[in-house]
């Protein structure tokens, strides 16, 4: 009897040590990580950060905060958010559009890869996405999980309120000479370019490669940060 009662007490102890245990997949899907929110009242506010973007679509829109010195955490809801910074890295709470016209728009936390104060601003979303196969032979099915990278942009127009703008999305592509031409016309130099589709200044829809596609925007956003109205 005494055996099983050390068992299940042994069973106990590693059910709550792992339940309290640190974990990080991604800036979306995090459990106390040492880390900074910036509210948008001006408030910086370090500590252990918890949030789970990922498995909730309308619930749970906020991060959880355990500060260093105070045993009773905090939650602060999305739109009270300017920014967080974990492991070096900044990001930002964003409403992001899927690309497709059957996907919701999301909030996400998207990692900044512009510098503060540029016109046109891209993040990027890395997030882990579960997948269904299903097997020809026995019927049957299974899902795996797969790391992605999405970008997306804002531009001048952008509001809080509206979503980030997918690269592969509806709002950039197909068409994207006349899209972006008309986001920049502003500048005219730099929006001739994207409209004869000149090397540097173009994409396609469908392409391979990603890296194409952001070499393409930021030197699309340096030379519009650069322009003369």
């Amino acid at each position: 009897m005494r055996q099983i009662t050390i068992i299940g007490l042994m069973c106990f102890t590693f059910a709550f040590t792992a339940c309290k245990a640190p974990f990080y997949n991604t800036a979306n899907n995090m459990k106390l990580i040492n880390g900074t929110v910036y509210t948008n009242d001006g408030r910086e506010i370090p500590g252990q950060l918890t949030l789970n973007l990922e498995n909730y679509r309308s619930s749970k829109l906020f991060v959880t905060v355990l500060g260093k010195e105070a045993k009773k955490s905090e939650n602060i809801n999305i739109t009270d958010i300017k920014g967080i910074n974990i492991r070096n890295d900044y990001y930002e709470p964003k409403l992001i559009d899927r690309g497709g016209f059957g996907n919701s728009d999301e909030f996400r936390f998207v990692k900044k890869m512009t510098k503060e104060g540029s016109r046109i601003q891209l993040y990027e979303l890395y997030e882990h996405r579960t997948r269904q196969t299903s097997s020809r032979y026995s019927g049957g099915s299974s899902s795996y999980t797969t790391p992605e990278y999405s970008y997306y942009i804002t531009t001048p127009a952008h509001t809080r309120q509206q979503a980030a703008w997918n690269l592969e999305g509806r709002r950039l592509t197909p068409n994207f000479e006349d899209k972006m031409s008309e986001i920049v016309k502003d500048c005219a130099p730099l929006a001739e370019k994207i409209k004869r589709k000149d090397k540097g200044y173009f994409y396609a829809q469908v392409s391979l490669v990603d890296s194409r596609k952001i070499e393409t925007m930021l030197g699309i956003i340096e030379e519009y940060n650069r322009c003369e109205k």
